[in-house]
């Protein structure tokens, strides 16, 4: 069984003992012998920096190599999600593509709630003191408590079930979106993504980790105007993709004093472009798709590849 991935790749599946447990059996090979691939373990260094809209050239070819396979038959990625464009491309020549959903959860989640804690405890505020070296204490109502601010998690996954664990542990009271409805223990209320609108104009803030679908795109949209409150305005956080939002919606609510604050990771243009107005929203944090990002991610994302390899290998590699 030929796997192709980079060196990187190769070291940490060698690294993890692959070549000992399946002896004989395995080969790690490079991109110069991908028309022999059987399967590919796609690492981040592969991908990174590249977008869904813009290709390093080193990811470009390693793409390439891999539609040209022609035995290729698994594609195994490191990300959480698979709705790139080249796993699209990759289905479609009937290629079964796996992804490792949950590797980098707590991270994502961590992220989430860093974002929101530098609003909610105002260190955007000190920050900006600090920049301007003005000592400037806050009144205690300045900074709202933790335990009167709702906030509504969309998308119950791994990692939108990480973010409410860390939300109800301050205290707060909390409300989730979710494709079943199915009631979740612990907390205020469960409901599907169509009680969006219903719901968002009663929280304080709003956190997105569902996946990307028909059911969420666009969910956050000048509709959503309609039903914020300038005297109760809104905080966001993305962490799931770019699109469940309409920038330009996003945009009008804080023109209009509709979302306060906003912590954004992922966008429908990526990279974020230079002259793009989201760059001068003073009360907007702007991180480069870097949620997921930890050192301990990769030994997780073997670990499932390792799992799933050992069950192809048992039905046949097909």
């Amino acid at each position: 069984m030929n796997i192709l991935c980079s060196e990187r790749g190769a070291r940490e599946l060698s690294d993890a003992g692959i070549l000992a447990r399946w002896p004989g059996q395995v080969n790690l090979i490079g991109i110069g012998q991908a028309d022999q691939a059987d399967v590919v373990f796609l690492t981040r260094d592969v991908v990174w920096p590249s977008t869904d809209d813009w290709l390093a050239p080193a990811t470009a070819a390693f793409y390439d190599a891999m539609l040209a396979a022609p035995r290729l038959r698994w594609v195994h990625t490191y990300a959480s999600g698979a709705d790139r464009r080249i796993y699209h491309d990759l289905r479609a020549r009937g290629v079964q593509v796996t992804n490792s959903a949950g590797a980098n959860a707590g991270a994502v989640a961590q992220t989430a709630l860093a974002g929101f804690l530098y609003f909610a405890r105002r260190l955007h505020t000190a920050r900006r003191q600090q920049l301007e070296k003005r000592w400037q204490p806050m009144a205690h109502d300045e900074v709202r408590a933790l335990r009167s601010t709702e906030a509504m998690v969309v998308g119950w996954g791994e990692i939108g079930s990480r973010i409410g664990q860390y939300l109800a542990t301050l205290g707060m009271p909390l409300r989730v979106l979710r494709q079943s409805a199915e009631p979740v223990a612990g907390v205020g209320a469960t409901g599907g993504y169509e009680r969006f609108h219903e719901w968002v104009g009663q929280v304080d803030w709003v956190f997105f980790a569902c996946p990307l679908s028909p059911a969420t795109r666009g969910l956050f949209n000048m509709r959503t105007l309609d039903v914020l409150r300038a005297e109760r305005p809104l905080g966001v956080v993305n962490v799931a993709r770019g699109p469940l939002i309409d920038t330009q919606a996003l945009l009008a609510a804080h023109e209009r004093g509709l979302v306060r604050h906003a912590h954004l990771d992922v966008f429908d243009t990526e990279p974020l472009p230079p002259d793009h107005p989201l760059w001068d929203c003073d009360d907007f944090l702007v991180t480069p798709h870097m949620a997921g990002t930890s050192d301990g991610n990769r030994e997780e994302v073997v670990e499932r590849f390792l799992g799933l390899f050992a069950r192809y290998l048992e039905v046949g590699g097909s």
